[in-house]
Formats: C-alpha cells, sequence, structure tokens
C-alpha cells in the first residue's frame, strides 16, 4: 500500500484536533480519520483517546473498535470517526463511521460509503458497518471536515490522480483546506504508481 496524510492543525494552534492512524497487517491495511470535536488540546485528548485505542484493538471488526473508541472517549470532547479496512486476500473494502468523517472511492464502480450521524463519547445508537468490492489500484481518501464539502475527486484529470498519494494528499490539502479547523486526510492505493 502507498499512503499520503496531511495532519495540520488550525492556524494559531500547537495541537491538532485531528488524528489518523494506519496498520498494515496480514494483507490487510486499516485506516482510521479521527476528527475531536472542536480544535485545541482538549480535541486532541479526544482523538488521541481513539487512536490509543485503535492500536491495541486493530484486529477487531470495525464495529467493535468503534464501540470501544466511544467507551474510552467518554470523558472527552468527544469525537468523530471514520474507519476503513482493506482486505488485500478478499479484494474487500469495509467502511464504519460515526459523524463527518468523509470517505472517497476512485474506483471503477461507483462506491459510496457513509458515515451515520452522531458523536462518539456522547451520543451514538449503532455502528452500520458496509462491504464493498476493491480493486488493486483503487483509492480510497478518508477526510475530516477541514477539507471543504466543494472538494469533488472528478475535478482532477487521471493522471494527477495517478501519481503518489502523497503528492494528492497535499494537492487536495491546499486547495480545499478550511482555514477555519483542524484538517487530516489520508489517501491509499494499492498498485503502482502510474509514471
Amino acid at each position: 500500500m502507498q499512503f499520503g496524510i496531511v495532519n495540520q492543525a488550525l492556524k494559531g494552534q500547537n495541537l491538532c484536533g485531528d488524528a489518523c492512524f494506519i496498520k498494515e497487517f496480514e494483507n490487510k491495511a486499516l485506516i482510521a480519520v479521527i476528527d475531536g470535536l472542536g480544535h485545541g488540546p482538549d480535541a486532541a485528548a479526544a482523538s488521541n483517546a481513539a487512536v490509543e485505542h485503535i492500536k491495541i484493538n486493530y484486529q477487531k471488526s470495525l464495529t467493535e473498535i468503534i464501540k470501544g473508541c466511544h467507551e474510552e472517549m467518554k470523558m472527552t470532547r468527544g469525537a468523530a470517526i471514520g474507519i476503513a479496512l482493506i482486505d488485500l486476500e478478499s479484494s474487500t473494502l469495509r467502511y464504519a463511521g460515526v459523524g463527518n468523517i468523509e470517505v472517497r472511492v476512485k474506483s471503477r464502480t461507483t462506491i459510496r460509503p457513509i458515515s451515520i450521524n452522531g458523536i462518539l463519547g456522547y451520543n451514538f445508537r449503532k455502528v452500520r458497518e458496509e462491504e464493498f468490492p476493491y480493486r488493486q489500484g483503487d483509492m480510497i481518501i478518508l477526510h475530516s471536515d477541514g477539507i471543504s464539502a466543494k472538494f469533488d475527486l472528478d475535478l482532477y484529470p487521471p493522471e494527477f490522480l495517478g501519481q503518489h498519494p502523497q503528492t494528492i494528499a497535499e494537492r487536495i490539502a491546499a486547495e480545499f483546506g478550511r482555514e477555519t479547523d483542524d484538517l487530516t486526510i489520508v489517501v491509499a492505493r494499492h498498485g503502482k504508481e502510474v509514471a
């Protein structure tokens, strides 16, 4: 897998209230993006509580991981979360999310995973885990709401989307990053970079 990551705090803040976690294991890749409510130290404490929980429990189901994060965050400000699990052996993409984490997939088929409403640590009733086909070369993007809702993958030409995920993440962050919020974007792809 190739990954591109941009994680930056709101201007004037030392700590980013967003966080991400990536773990490759057993021909799988787990990608999580967490957005602590608000910004600054309290938001960072919430998102870091989720990261610490995922580090220990990454092999559990997405539903179990999210429920565990919810418990860990009850004493924090709370957060939104999105978790994708790419399984290269079974050629599947699983996704579960709570709150305003967006996930986009560039594939030959239409794949549109959706996060459910809620705030981890406060109010969420259930987790919806979805499964989609995953093919080599498919690109997955998870991002917090620090990326504007105007962001659309279709605005970019195919030759740009063939570049390394880090190049893609940096350009999207530069062009669609909101100056009024923390920002995190993770771009992931399995397969060779287009020359």
